[in-house]
């Protein structure tokens, strides 16, 4: 009798592994055309170039943003990334905190920059603002209030905020990514 194969498989550790759904490429796409489509870079030699995404990059936001279930919806809630340092992570995950707040299409879409402690917490929100300072096409459609540390886009009633852990008000958020 020949065993079909299942869907799950049972690892030494006991945890079952589902079988992941292929990429949609037109998901992966989507995302993967917004960075050079809208964003900008901000700092050093390629300040103002549009930002084109590196392989390591690609290959996350795909698996992120294009693996998808039966109704439409992402398989992956959480998202690790873990590269030396100066090889981009803040700047993607800024990109990836812009196209959640404006592009993914989220009405009242909450989206944070989280750190140990607020100056900590606002290194990747100052990268995205700055990216929302070098497009005039995010320029015309964001705001931005550096008082309160927050990119507010008034369209969909969603918003970019800082959120450190001294923050003893935190209950009840709902985050469509916390970076």
């Amino acid at each position: 009798m020949v065993k079909k194969k299942t869907k799950t498989t049972r690892r030494k550790s006991g945890l079952v592994a589902k079988k992941l759904p292929p990429i949609n490429k037109a998901a992966a796409k989507r995302i993967c055309d917004f960075f050079p489509a809208v964003l900008r870079h901000s700092k050093g030699a390629i300040a103002g170039e549009p930002f084109e995404l590196l392989p390591w990059q690609r290959t996350v936001l795909s698996e992120l943003f294009g693996r998808l279930n039966p109704d439409g919806t992402r398989t992956r809630r959480v998202g690790y990334i873990e590269v030396p340092k100066k090889n981009g992570k803040s700047t993607l995950l800024a990109g990836i905190g812009i196209y959640l707040l404006a592009a993914d299409g989220e009405p009242g879409s909450n989206v944070f920059s989280c750190g140990a402690d607020r100056n900590q917490a606002s290194l990747i929100y100052d990268e995205a603002r700055a990216m929302v300072s070098a497009s005039p096409m995010l320029r015309s459609n964001l705001e931005v209030i550096d008082s309160r540390k927050t990119i507010y886009y008034k369209k969909t009633n969603s918003y970019y905020r800082v959120l450190s852990a001294d923050a003893f008000r935190a209950e009840g958020l709902a985050a469509g990514l916390c970076a």
